[in-house]
């Protein structure tokens, strides 16, 4: 449904019911003297009226609602638009008659305003605390400059610098490809100001989706949570940011996750090929070892004594014994 600016319906709002008897409309907007740009004018703006111009409204309100919770499914949204609605009697500021919804106690729809006048700033913060408590005291910002194409551009080797304000439990991140799939910023340690998401972490994620081109323009979101008193979580505001990944088949071995120990910034074939040479080491030292006692064990022999030396020392032990 349409209203005027006072939020009463307008006399143009079509009302219910429908031909199969289903009570319509569903919501209502402002859709009355709304200003918008001009068709044809190049530059223009006018005032349009119509159902057609409290449409965008709503769209705009349920896109803010996405940002805040990628999560939503459409029966979430329609629910949510729904129940917080301010409900509105048929005969509201007397612009249309009464009806027989008017006397129902607690009545929640019916064929003038529907559900009700949609609360935009009320939708928007029921849907941000769907999953969990919202904590304003608590913050997270993308500290890593926004290119002109409002990308950030990834090569291998760069990430995400995220600035942290309060004391989170936990840093989360996702792609937006994903639903209701979490993961937890391993490089995060609780109480930090300051986190990376690198390119490496995000294309590990990325590989394993089914029908994804890891190369190229994808959204990110990361929240931050925090436990409250209640034995629960509560979570910072939603943030997306969208992101570039560009060489991504050497994102990965350009740098290996930390925990990889010493060769966590080396390229990944350094690794194999100095456990091969320190094993070609081992190897050669054994041998020369070996040469060594063998040399040892030769030189120990006396073999300048001849053999009439060798009887006057049989002769010599026979007669002491």
């Amino acid at each position: 449904g349409a209203l005027n600016k006072n939020t009463a319906i307008a006399e143009y709002s079509s009302q219910g019911p429908t031909e199969e008897g289903r009570v319509k409309p569903n919501i209502a907007f402002v859709g009355s003297d709304v200003m918008s740009t001009q068709h044809n004018s190049g530059d223009g703006y006018v005032a349009f009226s119509g159902t057609s111009m409290a449409t965008p409204g709503v769209a705009g309100t349920v896109a803010l609602m996405l940002q805040a919770n990628p999560d939503l499914s459409p029966f979430d949204v329609r629910n949510i638009l729904q129940e917080t609605a301010t409900y509105r009697q048929c005969h509201y500021m007397f612009a249309n008659e009464p009806c027989v919804e008017d006397g129902i106690p607690k009545n929640r729809q019916n064929n003038v305003y529907g559900h009700g006048h949609v609360e935009a700033l009320a939708a928007v913060m029921e849907a941000a605390q769907r999953d969990y408590e919202l904590d304003t005291s608590i913050t997270i910002s993308i500290a890593t400059e926004v290119g002109i194409d409002d990308r950030i551009h990834l090569m291998p080797g760069d990430a995400l610098d995220v600035d942290l304000g309060g004391s989170l439990d936990t840093l989360q991140w996702r792609s937006n490809h994903l639903r209701d799939d979490w993961a937890n910023l391993h490089s995060f340690s609780e109480g930090d100001e300051q986190a990376e998401l690198d390119i490496s972490t995000i294309v590990h994620q990325l590989e394993h989706l089914p029908g994804i081109e890891v190369e190229g323009n994808h959204t990110l979101s990361l929240r931050g949570l925090v436990a409250n008193e209640s034995g629960g979580h509560s979570a910072t505001s939603l943030v997306s940011v969208n992101v570039m990944l560009m060489d991504t088949a050497n994102a990965k071995s350009f740098s290996e996750p930390d925990q990889d120990g010493l060769f966590g910034d080396l390229p990944a074939w350094v690794a194999p090929t100095v456990v091969l040479f320190l094993l070609l080491l081992v190897i050669m030292g054994m041998i020369v070892l070996n040469k060594a006692e063998d040399s040892v064990i030769v030189e120990s022999i006396d073999w300048t004594k001849s053999d009439s030396d060798i009887e006057a020392v049989v002769d010599e032990a026979a007669l002491l014994d």
